[in-house]
């Protein structure tokens, strides 16, 4: 480059060009006011030099190159600007050079450098020093490269690309940026930990990435803190947070009942609304169990899960291990459960449809295969967690199925169900004779249908209507058939003053029966097809509520650096409600539900709940006055106590049976507690008192105590043996859980979890559990031990690889 001659220098902005022409004789100066205007326009602009130039030169010259520029300039706002310490253009224009704190910018990309040479015709530059540059979202760190700024493609020696989403580093020798999404690399280290150091790390021979896709490991060697633990001849990985097929990590463990195994899942990508996940889990004692999970969801309305496994067992058992099924054995060697959920609709949205598949090969499956990718404990949390749904406890013999329809207008609601319920008692596995399919009571409805006519005005009369009807076909094995219409109409009288309320309500429920085939029922009368009943009934409910509001502090006393609490509010709610059904014969009718027996009923309950409320507030910037501090309020309940009790007037007269069992008219005293007193405390509390025995009946507790810090739960449910006539013959039962959990400090925790039986000293389940978690891996070890299994397993999860273990 030659400095004695004329030199153009540029404020330089593609494709404008804002010339200054300037001699390197002396010092250059332009009109104060015209100065100004170009200082203050110019400041979007890419490059600025001050150069020599004679004052009296070309003035009006360079200020109409200088107006032409800044127009050119301003139409494209997408252009890179330069800034440097120091510039120097070459005699032909053909590069710019720019030294010290060089900086490129284009909206939100950046390149800085400590040195740059820019070539106008091809739009490539070169960077050497303290390279750190950010495209497209992606940082880049390097000690030399070159980019074309016009494809955004280039390389870098001895750089470091980051990509933020999914935190990715990218480290090498040799990096080569080929596209706005693509890399190349060689002798490249990739991992997400941050730190000079990783904590693990993939060093590979050559690779390539895409953004948002995979990266592609030649030679990968897995490291940690540097040093190599495995070797493979190619590896991909995910750099994506979208979707994407592939095989997951391995479930791996060990367990008294399966033996190793090792649970290998590979997930499919079918289509924007739908994926399957297949599953080959290999368990040394039992074979190999294969699976299928498929999810879909075509649009906002309808969603579904879906789950088959199957397994040729290696073992059969002459008596089933569990002790409630000592009657049954498990000689099946065929093994496998089928379930899945759906929500959507049929035709339109305001019809939905809703389905529930659960069947099951014997009545062991289920607690032998309860944990892990294909166990009932992820079914049952997926099915809870997507349809707010459950499935019957995996120790009930009786497994639901249904299908659901229904329509609700403003008055008016219809459901259509179909359901069939698999009973596992029934089959080849019991020991018992008359115990095969064919001897299988089970009811199944097919189909039912459900028509609800909620409450509506009597014209101008001050009464409402509202009633039910219902007809159900009625199919089992073995057993009476037939079909039951039912409707149930009732006509109510409310009537609201100032103090309360009162709202009888007459009924009538007739029922017809339809019999198709009489059988293992003798009290039924199978002379007439056609049977019918009529029970009337009646009902009133009376209630009211007292409240009184006690003040706390005023809006004077709020702080927007904490909540202040203003009001309590203490609410009495007194209800009492009487229930009257006579006694109506139906021993002679045919048996399918409860609905069938209807009990005679003379009651009177009478309750009463408090309700603490409480009312906070506090200061904040409100929108609606410019920012300025306005008082905001918020409402949360305290704590609740119900108490409960009710008078079987029927009971007091009752005549049956009084040698065995006392009259006791009273019903136990109920009390329920809710409180959360602070945000760490929170505790239910359901108890039952006899005021003829004069103790607690029953229990059901629960406290959950929580902070940053750590968390303990306790539960206890509690039974207690009675034989009275309501309730004869109850045994006495006794359980509680104890669980908890440590956060020792930000990266190990601990947690575990006792439950046991006290009434027959077994303990249910037992598991303990250590965790280390690191900015890119997590680890736990854990030991459990329940009443019919024990599995010690380790689970290590790298960040955006995926996890193994459990």
């Amino acid at each position: 480059m030659n400095m004695s001659k004329p030199q153009l220098s540029v404020y330089f902005c593609q494709p404008a060009l804002f010339l200054r022409l300037c001699f390197y004789t002396k010092p250059c100066y332009l009109p104060q006011a015209l100065d100004e205007q170009i200082h203050k326009e110019s400041q979007p602009t890419l490059f600025r030099t001050a150069h020599l130039m004679k004052k009296s030169l070309l003035h009006s010259f360079i200020a109409l190159v200088g107006l032409l520029g800044l127009l050119l300039q301003n139409a494209n706002a997408e252009t890179w600007r330069l800034y440097a310490d120091k510039t120097a253009a070459s005699h032909d224009n053909n590069f710019v050079e720019a030294f010290g704190n060089v900086v490129l910018d284009r909206q939100g990309d950046y390149i800085k450098a400590d040195y740059a040479r820019y070539y106008h015709s091809t739009k490539w530059v070169y960077l050497k020093g303290n390279i750190d540059a950010k495209f497209q979202g992606d940082y880049l760190k390097a000690d030399e490269a070159e980019f074309d700024l016009d494809s955004n493609t280039g390389w870098l020696k001895d750089g470091q690309i980051f990509m933020d989403d999914p935190h990715m580093y990218f480290t090498g020798a040799l990096l080569k940026k080929t596209g706005p999404e693509t890399y190349e690399f060689r002798e490249a280290t990739v991992t997400i930990c941050d730190g000079d150091r990783p904590a693990w790390s993939i060093k590979t021979t050559r690779g390539d990435v895409t953004v948002d896709g995979y990266a592609h490991l030649w030679g990968p060697r897995f490291q940690v803190l540097d040093q190599p633990l495995l070797f493979s001849p190619y590896a991909v990985i995910p750099v994506k947070t979208k979707r994407q097929s592939g095989f997951l990590i391995p479930e791996i463990g060990s367990s008294d009942r399966l033996g190793l195994f090792v649970n290998q899942p590979y997930y499919h990508v079918l289509g924007e609304e739908h994926d399957i996940t297949l599953f080959a889990n290999a368990m040394t004692t039992r074979g190999l169990m294969l699976g299928a999970e498929y999810r879909h969801t075509p649009n906002i309305h309808s969603k579904g899960l879906w789950h088959v496994d199957y397994l040729q067992d290696l073992q059969t058992e002459s008596t089933s291990r569990y002790e409630d099924n000592q009657d049954m054995t498990r000689s099946n060697k065929s093994r496998w459960w089928i379930r899945g959920k759906y929500d959507g609709y049929l035709g339109e949205p305001d019809w939905i449809l809703k389905m529930d598949l659960d069947l099951v090969s014997d009545q062991d499956y289920l607690r032998d295969f309860s944990s892990g990718y294909s166990g009932f404990k992820k079914s049952r949390r997926d099915f809870l967690q997507s349809f707010g749904r459950d499935i019957e406890d995996n120790d009930n013999n009786l497994r639901v199925n249904r299908m659901l329809i229904s329509h609700n207008w403003a008055q008016v609601g219809v459901q259509g169900l179909l359901e069939y319920t698999q009973n596992l008692t029934y089959g080849n596995n019991n020991k018992n004779p008359g115990m095969d399919h064919s001897a299988d009571p089970t009811i199944q409805r097919l189909p039912e249908i459900n028509l609800h006519v909620y409450p509506v005005s009597l014209a101008a009369t001050p009464f409402t209507f509202e009633g039910s009807g219902q007809f159900v076909s009625f199919w089992r094995e073995y057993g009476t058939t037939g079909t039951r219409f039912d409707v149930h109409p009732i006509i109510s009288f409310p009537f609201h003053v100032e103090f309360g309320s009162l709202i009888p309500k007459a009924g009538w429920r007739g029922t017809t029966y339809f019999l198709q085939r009489f059988e293992n029922d003798e009290q039924v009368d199978n002379e007439h097809d056609v049977r019918s009943r009529s029970v009337p009934d009646f009902s009133a409910t009376a209630y009211t509520e007292l409240s009184r509001i006690f003040s706390l502090a005023t809006n004077a006393d709020l702080s927007a650096d904490q909540d202040t609490w203003l009001d309590i509010r203490h609410a009495i709610q007194p209800r009492l409600e009487y229930t009257y059904i006579p006694d109506i014969k139906q021993d002679d009718l045919p048996y399918f539900d409860p609905l069938d027996r209807i009990e005679a009923t003379n009651e009177l309950r009478y309750s009463l709940t408090n309700i603490l409320t409480t009312k906070t507030g506090r200061l904040q910037p409100d929108p609606n006055k410019q920012g300025a501090l306005g008082a905001v309020y918020d409402y949360f309940e305290l704590g609740r106590l119900r108490l409960e009790q009710g008078y079987n007037i029927e009971e007091a007269s009752r005549t049956e049976d009084l040698h065995a069992y006392a009259r006791r008219p009273f019903t136990d005293i109920l009390a329920d507690l809710t409180t959360e007193l602070t945000p760490w405390v929170s505790v239910r509390n359901k108890s039952w008192y006899s005021p003829y025995l004069n103790k607690i009946t029953e229990h059901e507790h629960s406290l959950f105590l929580h902070s940053d810090l750590a968390y303990g739960s306790f539960s206890l449910d509690f039974l207690e043996a009675l034989n009275e006539f309501t309730r004869q013959n109850q045994e006495r039962e006794r359980i509680a859980g104890f669980g908890g959990g440590l956060r020792i400090n930000n990266h190990w925790s601990a947690d575990f979890l006792y439950r046991v039986d006290y009434e027959s000293s077994t303990d249910l389940e037992k598991r303990l559990s250590v965790r280390y978690d690191h900015q890119c891996f997590s680890t736990e070890v854990y030991w459990s031990i329940s009443d019919t299994d024990t599995r010690f397993g380790l689970f290590f999860n790298l960040a955006q690889l995926g996890s193994f273990g459990r």
